[in-house]
This record gives C-alpha cells, sequence and structure tokens, in this order.
C-alpha cells in the first residue's frame, strides 16, 4: 500500500486561512496549554557548521513538539535555514518548513512555508500578550522595524485592541515610509514615521520591538508608565533590543521559562551585570492566561513580554490551517480530515 502524499500548502492559503480573527484563539489555546504541562517540546536544536571554502552555511534550527489541538495531539516540527544574506535575493532570511502528522497513524499530512507562519503565528501571540496585559481601551502602538513581522504585529495588535494611531521607527526610513502607507491604506488609522526610536516609543501604551539588532535599541526612558512592550526579535542569543535596565525596571512576562534560562539575553546579561537575580521573571504568559501567575498589578506597571517562540504555536498554527484548506475542498471531511 502506497502512503499518501502531504498536502502542500501555499503561502497564499496560510495567509488567507490565517488571519488574525482565527490566529489570536488559536495561539491563545496553545500558550495555555504550553504552560500547563500538557505539550511536550525539547528547547530548539541550533545547527551552526564552521564556514568551508569562504562559503557562510548560515545556520539550521530544528523545533519538534507534541501538541494537544483542538481534541487531539499532533506531533508537528519546524525545520528552518537562517540566512542574513537571503534579503540581497529577494527572500526571507528565515526559509523552511512546518510538518504535523496524522495523529492515529504518524503519517505526514501538510506541509507548510515556515516564514508565513512564523511571522504570524509571532504577531497572534503577541496579539494574546497584549490583550492580557496591556492596560485595557484605545491605545497608541509603536512599532520598532518595519519588515513582515512589524506588518504584522500592526494587523495582530488592531484585532484586539482600537488602536488611535501608529508611530513608526526603522533604521531603513524608506522601509518605514512604505508601512506607513500601507497602514493608512489598509487599516485607515494615522500613522507617523519617527527619526529616532525614543520619539516612538515614549507616547505609546504598547510598543513592537520587530528588529535584527544585536545591541538594544530601546532604552528605560523610552517606555512610558503603564506601557507594555511586545519584544519578538531577539529570539537567537546574542541578540537584544531592550537595554538590561528596561528589563530591570519592568515586569517581565515569559512564553517558555525553560527557553528564556538557556537562550534569552534580554535576560541573561542583566543576570550577568548583576542587575536582576535569575527569578526575575514573573511567569509565564499561559500561567497569565489560567490565572496561575498574575498578569499587569496597577495602571503605572510597565511590563515585557519576551518572545523566543515555540514549536508548539508553529504545530498548532499549521494543524488549524491544514484542516480550513481540506474543509474547504471538501466540506464534509469534519473531524477527519486528516485521513482524506
Amino acid at each position: 500500500m502506497v502512503s499518501p502524499a502531504p498536502v502542500f500548502v501555499d503561502s497564499a492559503e496560510v495567509r488567507e486561512l490565517f488571519p488574525a480573527a482565527r490566529a489570536v484563539p488559536a495561539m491563545r489555546e496553545v500558550m495555555r496549554a504550553f504552560s500547563a504541562g500538557e505539550v511536550t517540546q525539547p528547547v530548539r536544536t541550533v545547527l551552526r557548521p564552521p564556514a568551508r571554502g569562504g562559503l557562510e552555511p548560515g545556520l539550521f534550527g530544528s523545533m519538534p513538539a507534541h501538541v494537544p489541538f483542538e481534541g487531539r495531539h499532533w506531533f508537528g516540527i519546524k525545520s528552518v535555514v537562517v540566512r542574513e544574506d537571503n534579503a540581497a535575493r529577494g527572500l526571507p532570511s528565515h526559509v523552511g518548513t512546518v510538518t504535523v502528522f496524522a495523529p492515529d497513524t504518524g503519517l505526514p499530512v501538510a506541509v507548510l512555508p515556515a516564514d508565513t507562519v512564523t511571522e504570524l503565528r509571532t504577531a497572534a501571540v503577541s496579539a494574546v500578550a497584549a490583550d492580557a496585559l496591556a492596560l485595557p481601551g484605545p491605545t497608541t502602538l509603536a512599532i520598532a522595524g518595519a519588515g513582515a513581522q512589524a506588518r504584522a504585529h500592526i494587523t495582530a495588535m488592531a484585532a484586539v485592541r482600537p488602536l488611535r494611531g501608529v508611530r513608526l521607527w526603522s533604521r531603513n526610513p524608506g522601509s518605514a515610509h512604505k508601512l506607513a502607507d500601507w497602514v493608512r491604506s489598509a487599516h485607515g488609522l494615522d500613522t507617523e514615521v519617527y527619526d529616532t526610536l525614543a520619539e516612538a516609543t515614549r507616547e505609546a501604551g504598547l510598543i513592537c520591538t520587530t528588529t535584527a539588532a544585536r545591541e538594544p535599541l530601546l532604552h528605560d526612558a523610552d517606555v512610558a508608565p503603564g506601557a507594555l512592550v511586545c519584544a519578538v526579535g531577539a529570539c537567537q542569543p546574542g541578540a537584544r533590543e531592550l537595554s538590561s535596565r528596561l528589563v530591570a525596571r519592568s515586569t517581565v512576562i515569559l512564553d517558555s521559562a525553560e527557553a528564556a534560562a538557556k537562550e534569552a539575553s534580554e535576560l541573561l546579561v542583566p543576570v550577568q551585570e548583576g542587575l536582576i537575580g535569575p527569578d526575575h521573571a514573573r511567569g509565564e504568559l499561559g500561567a497569565v492566561l489560567d490565572g496561575r501567575v498574575p498578569g499587569r498589578d496597577n495602571d503605572r506597571e510597565r511590563l515585557v513580554y519576551l518572545s523566543l517562540g515555540l514549536a508548539a504555536q508553529d504545530v498548532a498554527a499549521a494543524v488549524l490551517i491544514a484542516r480550513l484548506r481540506a474543509e474547504r475542498a471538501a466540506p464534509d471531511a469534519g473531524a477527519t480530515w486528516w485521513l482524506a
């Protein structure tokens, strides 16, 4: 018997089937499951081969997980190659796949583009954090960066908070102005580009840092009382977007305490500097969602959500997208779509 081939889902289908209205509830479900101990997931494995013959190989990340989602348990894996020089080729820096396997047979049932899934699920989890941790009511959103994550975060944040306006900063002003034009057209929001990040963030209630910075670019004086910072760019050891003093003077919420202890330079460096202790973070977002860890204490408390990214998020997103695609093709597929 020949095993059926997995379905390949392209980026356009991922975007169509996984808007913020679907992505945010799905990511809320998986974050609760993760912090409740229902997910089996090791910290990611990263291969960094040495350069040979003058050629830089980049790095390869492997991120498996076993995830409860929509009433069943799923194996899945995200495999990603990071090539920082891909921008010159007109390609994403992170390329790869997310593969999910049927819960009954173990057969691979769907393969999805990792860059698009990661982009949308990362922003959706930040929106989950904003919904749980940001002050209620209308707010101003500031964004550091002007790439795919910046765009996705604007859309996701608009799904959970009414936005008074968007304030943009990027090391590439041309990209920031293009993003501003898109925000005005797609969301109808007042949008302004600033010369410095400090100018963009000082009056914002919600700040998202989506850059590839290696050194801190957001500082303590740049963040107003009561603001929430969602920091998603520093997802590899050695990368930092936030200053040590900002982290030390803010309440920190994590996606994964285990991963942060090994990979989050945003925390590891201030610990080394003696500014904070190893238990500085209040807890995980999933524990905040189910009430085991307090979120915001008061209206002037500054919070930081540090996102490293979880394979469980990718697997759950891929399962939802693959199911929706199967049901669109065969509306009676129902709860056994992976057997088709």
